[in-house]
């Protein structure tokens, strides 16, 4: 971590339930006398999980996010800093293995606004990641990759369940422990290995986002302690306490709440410590399919686009974009004309029905000018439109979201007129993945 000032690499904390710390090592194969390698079969880790209650679920092509909402209080020496802090991931099934797993395969997303502000957020920071997940929470990430850092955070008892009877039954009070890792990044990627210690409490009702769910509660607790201060790097002291709800139905978590109690020194000595309070709610589901998005677009047509000619909206890979046009801005300018007012107004409406969907607004120009302030007037004017949505059209902040993208993402011609006019836009963005 370069002078503590890498927040946002070290906060992606219950990101999702992690096993192998880097790319599975390949042990030496056992061998006959004789010398020739022995053959075992390969166990089937989907097979393990049948008839167990906590355990991971997957079919291919569903798609998990998880929405993780923090509050957070970062100390370097004498100076102070509180922030809330939105994580988005989005991973989609890519395959389902009897050797490895479920293969998940998306994007870490971090967005950050100022504590106790309903401003919305911005994004500082995005991961790709693909990995194997089995059903009990073991991981295989590739050796050099970030995403996802928080490991083996819940990782399951193999002998004992909820489900089961006799003597593998799991009653409220049964304890497991499970290592765990989390990948931090300093120069390089340092993996923090830590022990985490399980108790089951039995089924409780819990109130998430999407509603009220009867669930299996457990807790989990571990303490960090990595380095040495007289042999120098980086050194992790501090503890974690989370409570986890789990749907047994979904293979998934609904819902779980973290206490982050941390101190991160880094090679330069400079400590940061993190106090961190955060709730994490997850959901499943099937990506829209072109024919889904192109009604929702022919939809929001009709509503708006008929009295409003000046927008469009278009089907994207990420969903389905609004889009605003350069006119509704004044020149060189963030500020919004009456006649963006009022249309926002109008687009707000629909918006708002469309519960738990995430919006984002990008704001975009063309190429022209100097490149470092096409980016910050399309930040700015896309940061404009976000708020105005908050305040006038009453849309949840916690759900909305902006970018400044300045000329990378084109959709007509640079080279003439009417194309640059084109390009130079906000859109509001209905995502689905």
């Amino acid at each position: 971590m370069k002078a503590g000032r890498r927040w946002g690499s070290f906060v992606f904390l219950l990101a999702f339930a992690l096993g192998s710390s880097g790319a599975a090592v390949a042990a030496k194969p056992a061998t006959r006398s004789g010398g020739k390698p022995e053959k075992k079969p390969t166990p089937d880790v989907l097979a393990e999980g049948e008839g167990k209650v906590l355990r991971w679920h997957f079919e291919s092509g569903e798609i998990l996010e998880l929405k993780k909402f923090s509050e957070q209080v970062i100390k370097t020496g004498a100076t102070s800093e509180k922030r809330s802090v939105f994580h988005r991931v989005l991973l989609e099934t890519r395959a389902v293995d009897a050797a490895q797993g479920y293969q998940l395969e998306g994007t870490f997303t971090t967005l950050v606004r100022g504590s106790g502000s309903d401003s919305p957020f911005t994004e500082t920071e995005r991961h790709n990641a693909s990995f194997f997940l089995t059903p009990a929470g073991m991981f295989t990430v590739p050796a050099g990759q970030y995403m996802p850092n928080i490991r083996s955070v819940p990782t399951f008892s193999e002998t004992r369940d909820p489900a089961l009877k006799d003597e593998a039954a799991m009653e409220p009070g049964t304890t497991w422990e499970k290592p765990g890792a989390e990948v931090m990044r300093f120069t390089d990627l340092v993996t923090v290995p830590f022990n985490v210690r399980y108790e089951y409490r039995g089924l409780e009702n819990v109130k998430s986002q999407d509603g009220e769910k009867n669930c299996h509660k457990f807790i989990a607790n571990y303490e960090l302690n990595f380095g040495d201060a007289e042999q120098g790097g980086p050194r992790v002291f501090g503890y974690v306490t989370s409570i986890w709800f789990w749907d047994s139905a979904q293979g998934i978590p609904y819902y779980a709440q973290e206490d982050y109690n941390v101190i991160i020194v880094n090679e330069a000595g400079i400590a940061n410590e993190f106090k961190i309070k955060s709730r994490s709610y997850y959901r499943k589901f099937q990506a829209r399919t072109d024919p889904e998005k192109i009604t929702l677009a022919e939809k929001l047509r009709e509503e708006l686009v008929t009295e409003n000619p000046q927008i469009s909206v278009r089907v994207t890979d990420h969903g389905v974009a609004i889009s605003l046009p350069d006119v509704f801005f004044d020149t060189d300018s963030a500020s919004l004309s009456s006649d963006a007012k009022s249309v926002l107004k109008q687009i707000g409406k629909p918006l708002a029905a469309l519960k738990n969907r995430h919006i984002r607004v990008r704001g975009h120009t063309d190429s022209t000018g100097d490149e470092k302030y096409n980016q910050q007037l399309s930040e700015k004017r896309a940061a404009t439109v976000a708020e105005y949505l908050i305040d006038k059209a009453d849309l949840n902040p916690d759900t909305l979201s902006y970018e400044g993208r300045g000329a990378r993402d084109p959709i007509a011609d640079n080279s003439i007129a009417d194309g640059r006019a084109k390009n130079r836009r906000v859109e509001i963005i209905l995502l689905d993945k």
